[in-house]
């Protein structure tokens, strides 16, 4: 954007160092304005979408933003006396209670872990403040964050321009997985000085779509309580849940590889944060959870989680105060039943992976000359390696072709990709849009 304006009007002397700084990317929000109005086909929106038939029964074609039946219902029952008062810093105890008892349920048919070990959740205005207030809990500005090369785009807004911190990479890919030998040796380097590493795990991952196999589940927990027991300092694993539970193959590991490094070792702190913004499809709800996991070796366990909570609770109070109550109640009304929850989600979840599938034979039968996808199998993104200028490609699929995808450009890191957003595309439509990606590639070389 062109800030012009304020230095002709002697504006831009009020601002603060931060404030010249700092700005919006165009980024994604570019990308996506143009495509609701220039594209037929639009695989930019990040939210799950389609006809209204697809998830409720009797319904009629009519497109929306998928939402769970039971949390819609449960928002219309509440008295007002559950809207409108304030919600308790650390939230309302109704939700923080229900949202323990479904971690617990997700995680224990999958991992073996003392449940007394989860921490009751601490209410966040979404995953993103979430994770923010995380890394702003043990890092300091200058210090390093490190996550995947394959990482949402608002990690350099969030880290880097908002708190000061340096943003250092690992690929998260080798050999058509997981290359989880990187990242331990990634750990163990930065860990070489003595000092805690920092990192967060974006599972199902934006905007790859992967989701690690349950046996890159296992080894990543062997190989950093390896690790653990070789360095001075801590591992400081922050799990960014938000697309949980989206998973398309049986050998994926079904729920979030938190549960892994529950108990796990004494030097590693793991921490979950999740949400009904995703998980329930409640996206203006602004509803997430933190929760730490203890370790025994570090004492009482009550007293050390109200010495975390506290922090927490700081940093919510400092920036936003509370969190939407309603959302809250409503979200902890629905989880009453968790079979009816689960059983909704999973019809959706059943159009994601017709959608997913759709996609996966599509782009296995397009001749796209040399531009591959990095392994999918989960949440709501395909990311398409391409061998022409991305950002070209997307104008020229939006001008010509009518498809609206995510141009991702990242020299320093090689990453010369479109995101597909196959959440919000119907499955009927999906081979028509890889082919018109294929024609427009295809133009490029003519």
């Amino acid at each position: 954007m062109d800030f012009s304006v304020l230095e002709k009007n002697g504006l831009k002397d009020m601002l603060s160092k931060t404030a010249v700084d700092i700005f919006l990317p165009d980024g994604i929000f570019y990308w996506s304005g143009r495509a609701k109005k220039e594209a037929e086909i639009n695989g930019t929106i990040g939210s799950a979408r389609g006809r209204t038939s697809h998830f409720l029964e009797d319904a009629d074609d009519t497109v929306r933003t998928f939402y769970l039946p039971s949390v819609i219902e449960a928002l219309r029952k509440l008295d007002p006396e559950q809207i409108a008062p304030y919600a308790p810093i650390a939230g309302a105890p109704a939700f923080r209670k229900a949202w323990r008892k479904w971690v617990i349920n997700k995680l224990s048919p999958h991992y073996d872990f003392d449940a007394d070990l989860i921490c009751t959740p601490i209410v966040v205005p979404g995953a993103t403040p979430g994770i923010a207030y995380l890394s702003r809990m043990f890092l300091s500005p200058g210090d390093t964050l490190l996550c995947h090369d394959r990482h949402w785009e608002n990690y350099e807004l969030m880290y880097e321009d908002c708190q000061g911190l340096k943003i250092d990479t690992v690929p998260l890919f080798s050999g058509g997985g997981m290359d989880v030998g990187a990242f331990a040796a990634k750990v163990k380097s930065m860990a070489a000085s003595g000092n805690n590493v920092v990192t967060v795990l974006n599972f199902p991952n934006n905007p790859s779509g992967y989701m690690p196999t349950i046996r890159e589940g296992e080894e990543l927990r062997s190989a950093l309580v390896k690790v653990a027991d070789e360095i001075a300092g801590k591992i400081i694993l922050i799990f960014d849940d938000a697309y949980e539970g989206y998973v398309f193959e049986e050998d994926v590991a079904p729920v979030s590889i938190f549960g892994h490094f529950v108990g796990a070792h004494p030097d590693i702190v793991a921490i979950k944060c999740d949400g009904a913004t995703k998980e329930f499809l409640l996206y203006g709800g602004r509803v997430a959870a933190v929760t730490f996991a203890h370790h025994p070796d570090w004492g009482d366990k009550d007293a050390v989680f109200a010495a975390l909570e506290n922090k927490m609770k700081a940093f919510i109070r400092g920036s936003i105060s509370n969190c939407n109550r309603a959302a809250q109640e409503a979200v902890a009304a629905a989880l009453e039943d968790e079979y009816i929850v689960a059983r909704e989600r999973q019809t959706i979840n059943d159009v994601l992976a017709d959608r997913y599938r759709a996609l996966k034979t599509a782009i296995g039968n397009a001749d796209m000359k040399g531009c591959v996808p990095d392994p999918f199998n989960s949440g709501f993104f395909c990311s398409l390696n391409v061998n022409v200028p991305a950002e070209e490609l997307a104008d020229k699929l939006l001008g010509e072709y009518r498809v609206g995808v995510i141009p991702i450009v990242n020299s320093k890191l090689g990453i010369n990709a479109v995101r597909i957003a196959f959440c919000s595309v119907e499955s009927e439509m999906i081979e028509e849009m890889v082919d018109r990606i294929s024609k427009a590639v295809a133009d490029f070389w003519t």
